[in-house]
């Protein structure tokens, strides 16, 4: 199957003696709709408005905040002739179906077992710093929600339809209509530690659900998926995940930078397709592939340049409609799963930008396959753990000298922003987070007590000397630095 973003088809298309389809038609999958999706070229304004003069007579609906209109296809053209006739102009970024996208299904594999996956991911050791994320949104675009489920009742807010332009709060009908989007949100955020049930990655999180399909079987225009996130954004979400069909069109793209501008981030179902994405690779969207219990990439799961990460995904234990809990297979679980591990990390330190949130995503993955971003796991299979605590602990380093009771110890900074305080604190209880708004940073540890400060020079090199108490030998200290922004990591050290 060829899509817009293989450019480099396009050529070897041109010179075949049988022209190859741009598009193809695949019921029940990524499938013709009548309508498209258009985008101008966004850097010559003259070109822009020929573009939107061309198509007057066939616009549908507009989307003003990403410049793209909802086509329909010309009585004479099918899909193909008229995206050729177009992007003939010159003055169209891309023109592609608006696809029929569909939920990403279970493959047939055996039914399904406990909630193996928060052990392999540690989410207990990230529980133990971060459980509660109050007032954080997470967000998904799929088939609804059961709004009477009670392991997520609770958590929900006022959603979106998509399809029909209404907030639930506007009469907008958010009731599941396939299971599909009780599966996902469970394992987003069903609620954890209340006695029933299962627990998703984020135990106490605001789940913002957005519906995009009023079909039992789920199918969705590709419009509404990425209308939906931008909605869910401008709301108040700030993460967003889809488990459809569609990864690989460019308007996923747009919507993911549209999402970052905003403030989110956005995610997406790598399919359950095998296929080889490497064909794009896009800058703002997180496409999560899956893997089963072994840690080997599940049978199902697409790979490629396109992959950021991955997430279990292979008998899911997580909410069903109707109230009840059921097993579950496919890129659809392993998406809203690291959807909520990011939910997670963000409730922890609220002040990381979604570049820097994306990056401790990946820097607490556990690395998979060949080392570094490779072409079949990405960064790696997500884990909790790690990416909690990577949200506290930010660029900078932290050396500690031998401490002694009664002598003096230093405390050496490198990677800080350069000349800015740094700050250096301990804690004699461990582990926790404390917001330090006037930096914007949050410290990963419990009840902090400043040891001292000093100012960075112009490579971002501090030093702090303190002179240890007498009294403090044999004690167990955690210490870390914070500057304007930044933190380092958490050095624990016993004082001899």
């Amino acid at each position: 199957m060829l899509h817009p973003v293989f450019l480099p088809l396009l050529a070897f298309a041109a010179q075949s003696p049988e022209p190859q389809a741009l598009f193809v038609n695949e019921p029940g999958r990524h499938e013709f709709s009548g309508r498209m999706i258009a985008r101008p070229v966004q850097d010559d304004p003259a070109a822009r408005a020929a573009a939107r003069a061309e198509v007057e007579s066939w616009v549908l609906i507009e989307y003003p905040e990403v410049d793209e209109l909802i086509l329909s296809v010309p009585a004479g053209l099918d899909e193909n002739s008229f995206s050729a006739q177009l992007l003939a102009s010159g003055a169209w970024e891309y023109v592609h179906p608006d696809w029929i996208c569909y939920p990403l299904g279970a493959p047939n594999d055996p039914n399904y077992g406990n909630q193996w996956h928060h052990a392999t991911i540690d989410s207990a050791g990230g529980w133990d710093l971060i459980h509660d994320a109050t007032g954080r949104i997470a967000s998904w675009t799929d088939t609804g929600v059961d709004l009477n489920h009670p392991d997520l009742a609770a958590s929900l807010i006022p959603g979106y339809n998509a399809v029909d332009k209404l907030t639930q709060a506007a009469g907008g009908n958010l009731q599941d209509i396939n299971g599909h989007g009780t599966l996902t949100g469970g394992t987003i955020g069903a609620i954890g530690n209340n006695g029933i049930g299962v627990a998703g990655a984020c135990w106490d999180v605001s789940l913002m659900p957005v519906r995009v399909s009023n079909d039992p079987g789920g199918g969705a225009y590709l419009s509404d998926l990425t209308d939906g996130a931008r909605w869910a954004v401008e709301n108040g979400a700030k993460t967003i995940s889809a488990s459809y069909t569609g990864v690989q069109d460019p308007s996923i793209q747009t919507t993911g930078a549209y999402v970052r501008s905003m403030g989110g981030l956005y995610f997406y179902a790598a399919d359950n397709y095998g296929s080889n994405h490497s064909g794009f690779d896009w800058a703002d969207v997180v496409v999560v592939g899956a893997t089963d219990q072994s840690d080997n990439l599940a049978w199902f799961s697409s790979y490629g340049l396109a992959v950021d990460l991955v997430a279990p995904g292979v008998d899911i234990w997580t909410t069903s409609l109707g109230g009840g809990y059921a097993g579950y297979s496919g890129t659809s679980l392993s998406t809203p799963l690291a959807n909520g591990v990011a939910a997670l990390a963000w409730a922890a330190n609220p002040f990381l930008s979604s570049y820097e949130l994306e990056n401790r995503l990946y820097e607490g993955c556990d690395d998979l396959g060949a080392p570094g971003n490779d072409n079949t796991f990405g960064w790696g299979r997500v884990n909790l753990n790690k990416t909690v605590h990577a949200a506290v602990e930010g660029d900078m380093d932290l050396t500690v000298s031998t401490l002694m009771g009664g002598s003096s110890g230093s405390f050496s900074v490198s990677g800080a922003p350069a000349s800015t305080m740094v700050y250096v604190a301990y804690s004699l209880s461990g582990q926790g987070l404390y917001p330090v708004p006037p930096l914007n940073a949050v410290l990963g540890l419990a009840s902090p007590v400043e040891v001292g400060h000093s100012a960075s020079n112009g490579f971002g090199n501090a030093t702090v000397v303190k002179n240890v108490p007498g009294g403090a030998s044999g004690l167990t200290v955690s210490f870390q630095a914070i500057a304007q922004g930044s933190t380092s990591d958490v050095e624990v050290v016993t004082i001899l």
